[in-house]
């Protein structure tokens, strides 16, 4: 049936047939470097100076380890011009935070909330301070140091560094550490955009029904498809606290690689 076409319409058959392999060729290079970029390819952690309001958390064998880093205040009387960063409750393991992180911050500034610090944690933590940096332990948190968009208070139970519970509030917004079952028994309940256990829950973890409390996260099984609850139940698992100028205040589950603090 040859003579029903015409050796142009060949010629235009065999041009398709070129175009076509040669798109699909540049998808399946596509498709290779985007494999080489999300499995092989390794980029270079950013060193920042100048961020906004984060509190990273990450699950550990005692618990839950968080980073708090305030936002520039833009105010060159008080010393948080780099932005304050605070570590509760840190896990042993910080510069492997820092490896597998998409950011390192530093800064003038770091104070550490919790019942003990290691002499190898605490160089992991000089290290990373500027030049002339303080660090502080257990406070103060006053406006010098956190600037005037933020309120720290830091309260103790029985006189016991671990019995302890971390207010942050922040635009409104109102977190809440909670160092142990002591401290979460030793304070009345109240409306929280998120509340945060750094403590191992030994039943099921409480506030997971109560409408006062936004966001709960933990490190424990997980309890059900509530995106507010967000337990941190594996090694690779990470949670960001995190301001969006169009839907305010979030927290979100993250996956990082490779990190296991002795979990």
């Amino acid at each position: 049936m040859r003579f029903l076409f015409s050796n142009r319409s060949i010629q235009n058959s065999k041009k398709i047939d070129i175009k076509h392999w040669i798109r699909v060729w540049i998808l399946i290079i596509i498709a290779g470097l985007l494999t080489w970029y999300g499995r092989i390819y390794e980029p270079k952690p950013v060193l920042t100076r100048v961020n906004e309001f984060a509190v990273w958390i990450m699950p550990h064998k005692n618990g839950l380890g968080a980073l708090a880093v305030l936002p520039n205040d833009d105010n060159d009387s008080n010393n948080i011009k780099t932005g304050l960063r605070i570590w509760i409750s840190p896990p042993d393991s910080l510069l492997l935070f820092e490896q597998n992180s998409a950011l390192r911050y530093r800064g003038k500034n770091i104070a550490v909330v919790g019942d003990s610090l290691n002499d190898k944690l605490k160089e992991d933590m000089l290290s990373t301070l500027d030049a002339n940096g303080n660090f502080y332990w257990l406070g103060p948190f006053n406006k010098e140091l956190t600037g005037e968009d933020i309120f720290a208070e830091l309260k103790f139970f029985d006189g016991k560094p671990q019995d302890y519970i971390f207010d942050l509030i922040y635009e409104g917004y109102k977190l809440r550490f909670f160092g142990s079952q002591i401290a979460l028994d030793s304070v009345a309940p109240e409306p929280l955009s998120v509340a945060i256990l750094m403590f191992k829950p030994q039943n099921e973890p409480p506030f997971l029904n109560d409408d006062q409390v936004q966001a709960l996260i933990w490190n424990g099984k997980n309890e059900g498809l509530n995106f507010s609850r967000i337990a941190l139940n594996h090694p690779n698992a990470m949670a960001l606290i995190s301001d969006n100028k169009k839907y305010g205040l979030g927290a979100r589950r993250l996956h990082i690689k490779d990190w296991d603090p002795g979990y």
